[in-house]
């Protein structure tokens, strides 16, 4: 089985060094430095949706106590959709804000291997 080359046939033939940095603009690495304040505040916002969304939990379920017979008491917990389906939300979007803050501070902190290498 053949596979077919990466450039035209009748085109220059270039290393996979040129290819690899083809697209990328001069001077314009991943790793910059405020990546890592981005991932702080993301951090800080994903703190503060986690506690929305507790905080919206505790406000969907309701206890209702309802005299029983014989002078028992009944306890009812009704729960309310539309605020545990705004803690579940919150609590997604703030597990996704987590994952991107941990993406831009690896990106922020990540070395140049090419670079610190001299290939």
């Amino acid at each position: 089985m053949t596979t077919p080359e990466p450039w035209p046939a009748s085109g220059p033939r270039l290393s996979d060094d040129d290819v690899e940095h083809a697209d990328a603009p001069a001077g314009s690495g991943l790793n910059q430095p405020w990546r890592a304040a981005v991932a702080g505040i993301e951090l800080v916002v994903a703190v503060g949706l986690v506690l929305a969304a507790w905080w919206s939990w505790r406000q969907g379920t309701v206890t209702i106590y309802l005299p029983g017979p014989e002078g028992a008491v009944d306890v009812v917990t009704r729960s309310i959709g539309s605020w545990l389906a705004a803690a579940v939300g919150a609590a997604t979007l703030a597990g996704l804000l987590l994952l991107d803050g941990i993406r831009q501070l690896v990106l922020a902190l990540r070395a140049r291997r090419r670079a610190s290498n001299g290939v």
